[in-house]
């Protein structure tokens, strides 16, 4: 990532396109307001295809602290998120939250924008952490990193193994199987 082996600052992570509704926003004015940590943007976008606003600000207006390495893929991106101390995912909006699965996959303390999409399977104080405004995310990110919560990294990744694709592949499986018999039951009847 570019960082100093002697730089000993903590490391916030994220992942995502340079989306607003991604948080990147967000994300920059937390690394603002938090010099003393390091705020990493693992992703990329076309430049040309996003507003100004979020182009200038991933250019040059953003703290020297929030670095945006660009695109990781396998082994890297795993190594990132093992060795960051907080994955912090501002999103506005998701349909899964792949990122945050795999977060939780690699044993990451996690903090999310408290929104729908997670209602059913992050649970704030239980699996993750969520927050709902940028001073929330300030108040919570500060605590989760000054060990001022508790560690929710085993029972996220507990929610990220009950949420693997082979599992719910086999639950899709015998629901296709449940459905295929009450028809062929049905079918029998008439």
């Amino acid at each position: 990532l570019g960082l100093s082996h002697d730089d000993k600052r903590k490391i916030v992570l994220s992942v995502g396109l340079f989306f607003a509704r991604k948080g990147i926003l967000d994300f920059i004015e937390l690394a603002r307001r938090n010099p003393e940590y390091i705020f990493v943007w693992l992703g990329n976008t076309n430049l040309s295809i996003i507003p100004s606003k979020i182009r200038k600000a991933v250019l040059k207006f953003h703290p020297d602290n929030c670095l945006f390495p660009g695109y990781l893929n396998g082994s890297d991106l795993f190594g990132a998120y093992s060795d960051s101390d907080l994955f912090l995912f501002p999103s506005y909006e998701e349909t899964e939250g792949i990122v945050v699965l795999e977060a939780l996959a690699s044993r990451q303390k996690l903090l999310v924008r408290d929104i729908p999409v997670y209602n059913d399977w992050l649970y704030d104080g239980k699996n993750c952490y969520k927050a709902s405004s940028i001073d929330e995310f300030d108040d919570k990110l500060n605590l989760i990193l000054h060990d001022q919560l508790p560690d929710l990294s085993d029972a996220g990744f507990a929610t990220a193994e009950s949420r693997d694709v082979s599992k719910i592949g086999k639950k899709i499986k015998n629901a296709y199987q449940e459905a295929l018999s009450l028809f062929e039951t049905k079918k029998g009847i008439q």
